[in-house]
């Protein structure tokens, strides 16, 4: 057995009475308030099979969807839930070993478990050589629903996770990378929930390679930064899954994602929840401590400990921008951020007005103020470092190169009380540049005295190091390796120098801020995901837009601003910011 660390998706199945072996009825739902989409009942009746001697109990000719809840005991919850799907290759459900016995294991663990009977066999007409999409429309609903009822059933709608096997972890890995588009037109407000799982957990997951270019993942498996964690278990000689599994692996370590592969040495394909001595049937509890280990089973009510104000929706304030970036409030709370393709640094005042404060730019990033009131820029056109007066608008270039070789591109910047400040340096290849190839021999970390002197921090080995803050009293900075997909807290020593690195969560992300709580703000994918200061994950922020930074303002500084693709939004607090950026 081998393991790595990698990004996990769950997907779980929920359980129907003829098979459940709870001594109560089980909750059952239907997915849809009508017929589902597209489906013409063209399958036959419903049938299910009880296997004997250890045979497998399936469901077949399945035209009405529903999902079956499996909830823990109130002191044991943990506000956790996690959607199943069993596997079958799209043929049938096997429904216990997959299914009703994964959802009982899942409430005894505190998760709220909703067994998912989604469609099939594959209808007639439906197109050869792709999967149906009527498990993926299923799927995409069950999410949501689970999110629907998060307040009745005692869950946490920001840790929803998907678990599947077999085909059932094709069709979680499915809606794992396709959240960005629902599969159906939309139907009551159920449907404006996210349906995007919040990990995955992949068991065996069958049918993951093209299979016309065996060197490629499937289609429709569209890995992306913004995919959830995942977690893989399966056996050495199940090869299909396997191959799967690797190239999966490979695509969530390039995009950052992080994830977690147990390959045990044999099991072969389907076991399952099936009980036994040998490596492969500890799966579960290696799936439960990977689960503990992310903080989805954070032993608390669901809210508890969010920061978010109660009731506090997202608003957009503005948008028709090309590529929002860098928010930096002032002393009285004005909020200024970028427009990177447009050459401009805006303004939001506390009243509510949008106004261009300079154009153009440098081609600004990440913005920061000072304690003195100068506002610092990342001004991307010529790879420089600024400072910019705010009464004049006159600008000073502070830093244009290291070593006498230009910068890869200042990306973010966090400034100290005294003056000195850190900003991060990827490569990121920009189209108006009219620079070389790289120069620097690495993308790093640097350090500007509070006089002025320009050293590289020795942050530790750094792939692609992006978002950076650190906390107010100036002795602690947190380095968001995006290449890498983790973070990074260091304690800086009073000349700068940085000590004691150790991995603060295993996200990466574009920009950061930081509360009075010391609550630790990322921004990556359409989410804000909040760490506490520990590093366990607290909530997070559903944005319809690629995130891209972050800060407080507003006149109390109770006011989240996120810049995120074309828009600008923001939502209201309880706590307050405890930075300049």
């Amino acid at each position: 057995m081998f393991r790595t660390r990698c990004l996990i998706v769950f997907a779980l199945t929920a359980v129907v009475p003829l098979f459940a072996r709870s001594a109560d009825p089980l909750p059952v739902l239907d997915v849809w308030l009508k017929a589902a989409p597209g489906e013409k009942g063209n399958v036959g009746e419903e049938k299910a099979t009880v296997g004997k001697s250890g045979g497998i109990s399936s469901i077949t000719n399945i035209s009405k969807p529903t999902i079956t809840i499996y909830r823990p005991a109130k002191d044991t919850n943990t506000g956790a839930a996690v959607v199943i799907a069993p596997g079958g290759g799209y043929n049938n459900l096997a429904w216990e070993h997959e299914g009703t016995m994964v959802g009982e294991w899942l409430q005894s663990i505190g998760v709220t478990g909703v067994l998912v009977k989604y469609r099939v066999p594959r209808r007639p007409d439906s197109p050869k050589g792709e999967p149906p999409l009527g498990a993926l429309q299923d799927a995409q609903r069950a999410i949501s629903l689970t999110r629907a009822n998060a307040k009745a059933w005692g869950i946490d709608p920001n840790r929803v996770g998907m678990l599947g096997f077999s085909a059932g972890g094709h069709l979680t890995a499915w809606a794992a990378t396709n959240f960005d588009k629902r599969s159906y037109e939309s139907l009551d407000d159920t449907d404006k929930l996210s349906c995007r799982p919040d990990f995955a957990v992949l068991i065996y997951p069958g049918g993951m390679v093209d299979k016309v270019d065996k060197e490629k993942l499937a289609p429709e498996i569209r890995v992306a930064k913004d995919t959830p964690p995942c977690f893989f278990a399966l056996a050495y000689n199940d090869n299909g899954p396997l191959d799967g599994s690797l190239k999966m692996m490979s695509a969530l370590k390039k995009a950052g994602v992080t994830a977690e592969l147990h390959v045990y040495s044999g099991g072969g394909h389907g076991f399952g929840m099936r009980a036994g001595e040998k490596p492969h049937t500890t799966w579960p509890k290696r799936c439960e401590e990977w689960m503990r280990l992310e903080g989805f089973l954070t032993a608390a009510k669901a809210d508890d400990g969010s920061p978010v104000a109660p009731g506090a929706k997202l608003e957009k304030l503005a948008g028709g921008f090309k590529f929002t970036e860098g928010p930096a409030p002032d002393a009285e709370g004005n909020v200024y951020f970028t427009d990177q393709p447009n050459d401009k640094i805006l303004k939001w005042s506390t009243d509510g007005k949008l106004s261009t404060f300079m154009e153009p730019a440098g081609r600004s990033n990440g913005l920061a103020f000072d304690k003195n009131g100068t506002l610092w820029a990342c001004a991307d056109e010529k790879n420089e470092l600024w400072k910019i007066d705010m009464k004049t608008k006159a600008k000073t270039v502070v830093v244009k190169d290291f070593g006498g070789k230009l910068l890869n591109g200042p990306n973010d910047i966090w400034v100290r009380d005294d003056g000195s400040l850190f900003f991060t340096d990827p490569f990121y290849k920009r189209g108006y540049w009219k620079r070389g190839p790289i120069e620097q021999d690495k993308q790093a970390v640097y350090f500007v005295s509070a006089d002025g002197k320009l050293s590289r921090a020795d942050g530790g080995d750094i792939k692609q190091p992006n978002g950076i803050i650190g906390t107010p009293d100036g002795k602690a900075l947190y380095v968001a390796d995006i290449g890498a997909g983790k973070t990074y807290q260091y304690d800086i020593e009073a000349d700068g120098t940085l000590k004691n690195r150790k991995q603060f969560c295993a996200q990466g992300s574009d920009g950061m801020t930081i509360d009075d709580a010391g609550n630790v703000y990322f921004t990556l994918g359409k989410f804000v995901t909040i760490y506490d200061k520990t590093g366990k994950k607290v909530t997070a922020i559903d944005v319809p837009e690629g995130t891209t930074n972050v800060c407080f303002g507003g006149k109390d500084m109770k006011t989240l601003f996120v810049t995120a693709g074309t828009g600008f939004y923001s939502i209201q607090m309880k706590v307050k910011g405890a930075a300049r950026q």
